[in-house]
């Protein structure tokens, strides 16, 4: 299913906050391997389920993904100010 936004040119993507990037610009690619490497993570918790897994390992995969969703949200522009 493709869905249409009407707002792209097909070489830049919006990010949040309204900036325009190529779609093949360095902070596209960082996005991207922050999104597989957190989508790894989670699919290693839940191949071992969440008891399965020694509590260790849980505990560091779970910080990992919460320090990743955290350093990713840090990238989106304040409130207020356009990066």
């Amino acid at each position: 299913m493709k869905i249409y936004t009407k707002t792209g040119t097909g070489a830049e993507t919006g990010l949040y906050g309204g900036q325009r990037v190529p779609k093949d610009h360095g902070r596209m690619h960082a996005y991207g391997t922050l999104d597989e490497l957190n989508a790894w993570l989670g699919l290693a918790l839940a191949e071992r389920g969440e008891k399965g897994a020694e509590p260790f390992l849980r505990k560091c995969l779970k910080r990992t993904q919460g320090e990743l969703f955290n350093w990713e949200r840090s990238w989106l522009p304040r409130e207020g100010s356009r990066r």
